[in-house]
């Protein structure tokens, strides 16, 4: 894909989950077998932020877990 060309919504929110679940995993210590939970939590809260837009949160910035 060049530079010009624009992704797709559905892949873009594809990366934003696969990119949010890393950020689990790697935030929870690299456990295995734990894949699918972190895809639905990642899941779970981009869906949150596309239903509220006002809740969206800029390129960096890291969600932080309810104590």
């Amino acid at each position: 894909m060049s530079d010009t060309e624009t992704m797709p919504a559905d892949e873009s929110v594809h990366l934003r989950i696969e990119q949010r679940a890393y950020q689990i995993w790697e935030d929870e210590g690299c456990p295995t077998g734990c894949e699918l939970d972190h895809w639905l939590q990642a899941e779970s809260e981009i869906a949150a932020i596309a239903a509220v837009p006002e809740l969206e949160v800029p390129d960096g910035a890291e969600f932080k877990k309810k104590a």
